[in-house]
């Protein structure tokens, strides 16, 4: 799922520039001003210097009127810079975010996403209670979106997440968002904090309880984000979805997670048990590789006994054992030299 918020488009250089005084005229100290002026050529920011956040929003609108998607990328970053850590002026967007449709909705929660405002417990109050309760699916997605910036949530903030992203009639993406919002602070908590496990275990929750593929498969995908180490209970818990799953695509993505562990032999003992209880072909080439990724020349043995017990992985075993041979030790770059032996995704009776 991209990001809703698009890099400011190298034609705005020709858009708008920064007035400066000139050097040859004397000017006198005015009021502190929080943001550099801006002209635009094509107006756009005219009402900014005298009407301050509204003049924003009306440039936003001109540019809406005018299917003007430059402008519209450049006041999304503008209106981040307008709003800096003022919350009551961050509550203003969130309430005309709230009636506002297409585009304007997109660059409005957009601009709140990225100030710094987007962390006052009251903006994040309000954007839970626009996700929550909206009527509009798309109304929920952007005010999930806007929280992917908080620098950590409370355990009432994760459930609150972990609930609507199992709730059966909530729509597949709005649900999805929410666990990607789960996990993107998780990642920034990591950052700051090292923590994970908190967030792992909501997202686990989402992945055991969630009745739609998708939303399990992403819940799983993003404990892959922080470039954490797994304890013991979430890899069990990984493991028992690598086996279990009903839907590959789940078990193949829990494969990827629990080779995260940190205890290396728990990891392949894991991976040995889901190889022998596995039937799709594909799940069972991301067991192989992930076991390597895991354990490293270390583990070729197993991915030996792999290959005893389904004849089509023979050729890999012997790739890898030749890679590894050659002097390769990071996984990712030999993975890299490895040719593809399998059609994945499976098709019907492969």
């Amino acid at each position: 799922m991209p990001d809703l918020v698009p890099r400011r488009a190298f034609a705005l250089a020709a858009l708008c520039f920064l007035a400066m005084p000139s050097s040859a005229q004397p000017t006198r100290p005015g009021p502190e001003q929080r943001m550099p002026r801006l002209v635009c050529r094509a107006g756009y920011l005219d009402f900014e210097a005298v009407y301050g956040l509204a003049g924003v929003r009306a440039a936003i609108r001109q540019a809406t009127e005018q299917n003007d998607p430059a402008a519209l990328t450049f006041l999304t970053e503008r209106l981040s810079e307008v709003l800096g850590r003022d919350a009551d002026a961050a509550l203003q967007v969130v309430a005309w975010a709230d009636s506002a449709a297409e585009p304007e909705l997109s660059v409005l929660m957009g601009g709140l996403r990225n100030s710094e405002a987007v962390k006052d417990p009251r903006v994040a109050a309000r954007l839970f209670s626009m996700a929550e309760g909206h009527a509009d699916p798309g109304h929920q997605a952007q005010a999930l979106i806007a929280l992917e910036t908080q620098e950590r949530f409370d355990a009432a903030s994760m459930d609150r997440l972990a609930a609507m992203a199992k709730k059966d009639t909530l729509m597949t993406g709005v649900a999805m968002h929410a666990a990607r919002t789960l996990g993107r602070v998780m990642d920034n908590d990591f950052k700051a904090t090292g923590s994970v496990t908190p967030y792992m275990t909501r997202l686990l929750d989402i992945a055991r309880g969630s009745t739609e593929p998708d939303v399990r498969k992403l819940a799983v995908e993003m404990g892959t984000y922080p470039a954490a180490r797994l304890d013991e209970a979430p890899v069990k818990e990984l493991a028992t979805l690598m086996r279990e799953d009903p839907d590959a695509d789940v078990r193949e993505m829990a494969a990827l997670v629990v080779s995260n562990g940190r205890d290396t032999d728990a990891v392949l003992r894991h991976y040995a048990e889901a190889f022998r209880m596995e039937k799709s072909r594909c799940v069972r080439a991301a067991i192989l590789r992930y076991t390597l990724r895991a354990g490293g020349a270390e583990a070729l043995p197993q991915v030996k006994e792999y290959a005893r017990l389904d004849s089509r992985f023979e050729q890999d075993s012997s790739d890898f054992k030749a890679l590894y041979d050659a002097g390769h030790t990071d996984f990712d770059r030999l993975w890299l030299n490895k040719r593809m032996r399998h059609r994945c995704p499976e098709e019907p009776g492969d």
